[in-house]
């Protein structure tokens, strides 16, 4: 091994610029790596990111693919940037610091352990059983926006509630008409996962903990950004594990459309801020 080749110099990228590269790329053109302990990551990380402690990373490089771009990242920059140069000095193609770490990001983090929401998906799903389990959690969410929407004593929160239901029509349209080209015209996903929404969370369970603490449009919108960074994580999560390709492309084709959701309504809560 030439030792000297071990610690060359990464990219750095500020905060602003790897949100802006994310934003633009679609979840399977890049890879984003969180070299943290696992209780950090658990009380808060990016959205996809895989977790893989610095002290583990010289061992661990085979879950990395060398030629996908790697953005990394830690609390302030200073574990991310010795990541970036042993993976520079590994021959990795592109790899590229994010420096200020989590406590410079601006926006919504994802919340929980590494296997938070995957007690339900083993990774040996076929495709169908892939599109039965992303339409159950579709319709948990769209359950719980319909009975806020339910509870809403004003109008405008209703009529945004019911907005948001929308999103949910719309995905579980689309991954019905792909269940029923595999099953049959009259064939519905099982329900195995039933009352599980998004991000793996359980609707009454979610539905008592933050019932009382919307009290305007910018509290659902916010709530409603927290949820889509939830599902965005766990699709993602859900995606690294399959074992299945045409499985993995449908979690991160779901991780892509979570990503323009939760655009859409970084826009609506900027108009009401």
């Amino acid at each position: 091994m030439n030792w000297k080749n071990l610690f060359l110099p990464g990219e750095d990228f500020s905060v602003a610029q790897a949100k802006e590269y994310m934003e633009a790329r679609g979840a399977d053109t890049y890879q984003l790596l969180d070299v943290r302990q696992p209780k950090e990551y658990e009380q808060g990380h990016l959205a996809g990111a895989k977790l893989i402690p610095l002290k583990e990373l010289p061992l661990r490089l085979g879950e990395l693919e060398k030629e996908k771009p790697v953005i990394v990242y830690c609390a302030v920059g200073g574990r991310s940037k010795a990541a970036a140069q042993l993976l520079a000095g590994k021959d990795f193609a592109s790899v590229y610091n994010m420096a200020g770490g989590i406590k410079a990001w601006q926006g919504h983090q994802a919340k929980g352990p590494e296997e938070g929401g995957l007690e339900f998906f083993t990774g040996q799903e076929e495709y169908e059983d892939g599109v039965s389990l992303a339409y159950a959690m579709e319709d948990g969410l769209q359950e719980f926006y319909r009975l806020m929407a339910d509870r809403a004593k004003d109008v405008d929160e209703r009529q945004l509630y019911t907005r948001l239901m929308g999103f949910e029509d719309m995905h579980k349209a689309r991954l019905l008409a792909e269940y029923q080209q595999a099953h049959g015209p009259e064939a519905m996903p099982g329900k195995a996962v039933a009352g599980i929404m998004e991000g793996g969370i359980r609707v009454e369970d979610f539905l008592a903990q933050v019932e009382t603490h919307l009290h305007s449009k910018r509290d659902i919108l916010e709530l409603a950004m927290a949820l889509e960074t939830q599902a965005l994580d766990l699709y993602s999560r859900m995606a690294q594990k399959s074992t299945q390709q045409e499985v993995r492309a449908l979690f991160l084709r779901l991780a892509d459309e979570e990503k323009a959701h939760l655009a859409y309504l970084a826009d609506a809560l900027d108009k009401v801020l």
